[in-house]
């Protein structure tokens, strides 16, 4: 899914960069159902999008015909991504869809541009009389297993001029990617609460809040802000304080994940979660569950995919079991191993 939102930058491609795609180890296909209008056009379209990728016929494709479409409440089906032809060149698809074109017009045009909410809502500072086009924009979060806050080496921009503090990724993206943070300062989690702090527009105070609400609630420490030189985040722990990298990991996989999800996400956003209960003991693995659920209740626009190994994340989760503003499913993988 993280590919196929990638594919969405380009018209053209050399390779896929994946390696089940290159060596023409088959196909892949996402049907997306968008809801898209242009305001200053004052229309309104609900259509299908598959991705596709690799090499295939029509024939493997999975084709939405009109009564299809009716029954998701679309108008259209599009298609949108590259295939490998005959003579093994890759070809786009989709050049002459009108809509697809629009679409993809709005999206690369938002490219960078500033996020003005935190967990998709408008912040009480902001002064925006109008809406934010690019905060309902498509967004795809993926946080990977290996979630980490390491010691910062790097320190190189923690005490220069504050306009260099600006994160090398911010603004609107498409597709972001959250692995265990390097050793440089200008990619942390820390940077990222030096420069909400230093715009100075509410969400510093939202994003430190909702750690402090979400992570560290009933317990003997909390999130107490940002040390001014050099620009650091502290932790007040008892009768000491110390930077994120202190944290457990559990904490540190938490803090991570719910800022991040706060700070970067649109009011339609796919959350990617690898082993959502990695580092963490039995009692935050139900909370991480519940706060995941509170989020999507809250933000209809917000689609969580995670995987696990923890039986009580699935025995709590209970996707069988209907719940209000809540639609769930779920797949459980069992191997086998041969004697």
């Amino acid at each position: 899914m993280v590919f196929l939102m990638k594919m969405l930058e380009y018209d053209s491609m050399e390779s896929f960069g994946h390696d089940g795609l290159d060596k023409n180890y088959g196909s892949v296909q996402w049907d997306i159902l968008v809801n898209f209008s242009v305001e200053e056009k004052d229309r309104e379209r609900t259509v299908v999008l598959s991705l596709l990728a690799g090499s295939f016929d029509r024939s493997v494709i999975s084709e939405w015909d009109a009564e299809r479409l009716k029954g998701v409440g679309a108008t259209s089906w599009h298609q949108f991504g590259f295939w490998r032809n005959e003579s093994g060149r890759l070809e786009r698809l989709g050049k002459n869809d009108s809509f697809v074109n629009e679409f993809l017009n709005e999206i690369r045009i938002n490219f960078g541009n500033e996020l003005i909410g935190f967990e998709g809502s408008l912040h009480k500072k902001d002064s925006t009389p109008k809406e934010n086009l690019t905060m309902n924009l498509p967004a795809l979060l993926y946080f990977s297993a290996y979630r980490d806050i390491p010691s910062i080496v790097d320190k190189e921009y923690m005490s220069s001029n504050p306009e260099n503090w600006k994160p090398p990724d911010w603004g609107y993206r498409y597709v972001r990617e959250f692995n265990q943070e390097g050793t440089q300062w200008r990619k942390s989690t820390d940077n990222m609460f030096t420069w909400l702090d230093h715009i100075n527009d509410g969400r510093f105070e939202l994003a430190k809040d909702t750690v402090n609400d979400r992570v560290f609630k009933g317990r003997q420490k909390f999130f107490k802000g940002m040390q001014k030189n050099p620009p650091e985040a502290l932790i007040h722990n008892q009768e000491r304080e110390h930077s994120f990298d202190k944290l457990s990991s559990g904490e540190k996989s938490l803090l991570q994940l719910l800022s991040c999800i706060g700070v970067y996400m649109t009011r339609n956003t796919i959350l990617l979660i690898d082993e959502m209960d990695v580092h963490l003991h039995s009692k935050w693995q139900h909370r991480v569950l519940n706060l995941l659920k509170k989020l999507v209740k809250d933000h209809p626009g917000l689609t969580v995919i995670a995987t696990t190994h923890s039986l009580e994340i699935l025995n709590a989760f209970a996707y069988e079991i209907k719940e209000d503003k809540l639609r769930k499913g779920g797949d459980i993988i069992e191997d086998e191993l041969s004697t």
